[in-house]
């Protein structure tokens, strides 16, 4: 059961979900997934064929009104599941007016570290299932691990530069410049989270098209490949 799922299928409560733009990933009592609009977290508890999930939360970028409808829907769905099922490749999962089918995710080839666009798309809080999730504002803040060490990022409302390795699993940006004038209000909590996080050492992991960074002290940044 663990690994991606997209929805192909899904009713919660009387409302019929669209059959693309949702994603579950499941894997060691952690879910999460896109939710039509947002990116979502939470925990899973399995006991034979019985499952339950907890703590369902994600970030708060708005989308047009049906969007968020079928988000809202889906959540709370998922949050209504108390049965899975396998039927062939496919997940089922059903609860008290909620019928939810979900296929594989093709695998995706992993991105690699150096040379990739990274476009930061998500920044997390705490660890584990007390992990906090936020979408970015400002302009698009991105980092870039050049070949020859050269490390460029931007927050979203300033620019980094520095030089990088990669040290027993941890991203180690040295000599690390941080430029431009102070930041609009409402960027300013963004750009300090970056920073911080850049500053830290922070683990890191690829998994497919995304790049996660993570402080000592639970502050994380959420990469994808920009293409």
């Amino acid at each position: 059961m663990a690994g991606e799922w997209e929805l192909t299928e899904g009713t919660a409560d009387g409302v019929a979900l669209p059959s693309a733009g949702a994603t579950l990933r499941l894997a060691d009592g952690q879910a999460g997934g896109v939710s039509f609009c947002n990116r979502f977290s939470g925990s899973y508890s399995l006991d034979g064929d019985a499952i339950t999930f907890e703590g369902l939360g994600g970030t708060e970028m708005g989308c047009d009104p049906d969007v968020m409808a079928a988000e809202s829907a889906f959540l709370g769905g998922l949050g209504g599941v108390d049965t899975v099922a396998r039927d062939g490749e496919a997940l089922l999962l059903t609860g008290e007016g909620v019928r939810l089918r979900f296929t594989p995710v093709a695998a995706v080839p992993a991105s690699a570290l150096e040379g990739t666009r990274w476009a930061l798309d998500t920044l997390t809080e705490g660890q584990d299932g007390s992990a906090t999730a936020s979408s970015t504002v400002g302009e698009p803040a991105v980092l870039l691990l050049d070949p020859d060490g050269t490390a460029e990022a931007s927050t979203g409302c300033r620019s980094i530069t520095g030089r990088w390795l990669v040290e027993d699993g941890a991203l180690v940006v040295d000599d690390l410049l941080v430029g431009g004038e102070d930041c609009p209000p409402d960027v300013t909590a963004q750009d300090q989270h970056v920073v911080a996080v850049l500053e830290s050492g922070p683990a890191m992991e690829i998994r497919e098209d995304r790049l996660t960074l993570t402080a000592p002290d639970g502050r994380g940044l959420s990469y994808r490949d920009a293409g």
